[in-house]
């Protein structure tokens, strides 16, 4: 299996929370994957919406400094979120408390810079959310 995008735990502070599968492909589901990329970088260059590299070059660093930002802000240390980036589209997976919780995490990832858009796919519990009252 190969893994092309970062794929990393930023919180942990729900330990019943499951972690998500990291987004492994099969080697020749990678090389297809790699022939779409390769066509997207290049029509993104030709385009002028882009810069030299492709989508996917900052993608590391776009993931670094959306982990760093979530463990470091306290209003999500009891969540378990893990984060993926591909073309500075960042996924969000895990666990919040609930969904205003969840609609505060979404909105600081978008917030971050190089980040182009945010998919949520956490879940939001509203019992460990009432089990703190």
């Amino acid at each position: 299996m190969v893994q092309l995008d970062p794929f990393v735990q930023a919180t942990q502070g729900q330990p019943a929370c499951a972690a998500p599968a990291p987004p492994l492909l099969t080697p020749e589901a990678a090389r297809h994957e790699a022939h779409v990329r390769v066509e997207r970088g290049t029509s993104c260059a030709m385009e002028g919406r882009c810069e030299p590299g492709g989508a996917y070059r900052r993608d590391p660093q776009i993931n670094e400094r959306v982990r760093t930002a979530l463990a470091s802000d306290g209003r999500f240390a009891d969540t378990s979120v893990w984060v993926t980036t591909s073309r500075a589209w960042v996924t969000l997976q895990g666990c919040v408390r609930g969904a205003a919780q969840r609609k505060s995490l979404v909105a600081f990832v978008a917030s971050i810079a190089g980040v182009e858009r945010v998919f949520d796919a956490l879940n939001a519990s509203t019992r460990a959310a009432a089990s703190r009252k």
